[in-house]
C-alpha cells in the first residue's frame, strides 16, 4: 500500500506545483484601466452620435415650424366644440376633395376644419372666391378664414 500512496503523493505534488509546470503562459493579461477607458471612450462615441442625430431632429422640426408659421392663415368650413363632430366632418370635407383638409385648435376650444393654410389674407381670401365662382349665392359653400398666429 505504501507503494501505491507515495507515489500518488509525488505525482500529485508534481503536478499541482506551479514551478514545475507552468500555467498557460498565452493568456492575455488584461489592463483593467485600459479596458474601462476604452469602454467610456465607445460610451462617449455612442452619446455623441445620438446629441448629433437629436439635434439634427430638432433643426428639422424648427424648420417645418417656421414653414408651418409662415401659413397661418386658414380657410375654415367648419367650426364644432365637439371633437368627434369636427372629425367626422373633417372626413367628409377629405371626400368633397380637399385633401389637404385638417383639424385646428382655436383659442376658444373650437375645433376648426381647415381646407387650405395661405401665407397672407389675401391668398387665403382668393381661394373662397375661387371655390365660390359662379356659385348662386344660395349654393355658396360658408367659409371664412383664420389667423392661427
Amino acid at each position: 500500500m505504501k507503494r501505491i500512496i507515495v507515489p500518488i503523493l509525488l505525482i500529485t505534488l508534481l503536478v499541482s506545483g506551479c514551478k514545475f509546470f507552468p500555467g498557460k503562459k498565452d493568456a492575455k493579461k488584461v489592463d483593467t484601466l485600459a479596458a474601462w477607458q476604452h469602454k467610456q471612450d465607445s460610451i462617449g462615441n455612442v452619446q455623441a452620435a445620438i446629441a448629433a442625430k437629436e439635434a439634427a431632429a430638432q433643426d428639422s422640426l424648427r424648420k417645418v415650424q417656421e414653414m408651418l408659421d409662415k401659413f397661418h392663415f386658414n380657410v375654415i368650413i367648419g367650426s364644432f366644440k365637439v371633437p368627434t363632430n369636427a372629425e367626422g366632418w373633417l372626413q367628409e370635407v377629405v371626400k368633397m376633395g380637399y385633401s389637404n383638409a385638417k383639424i385646428i385648435d382655436s383659442p376658444n376650444g373650437f375645433k376648426l376644419v381647415s381646407i387650405g393654410a395661405f401665407e397672407t389674407y389675401s391668398k387665403a381670401f382668393a381661394e373662397i372666391e375661387k371655390i365660390n365662382e359662379g356659385k348662386e349665392e344660395v349654393d355658396k359653400t360658408e367659409l371664412w378664414v383664420f389667423d392661427s398666429k
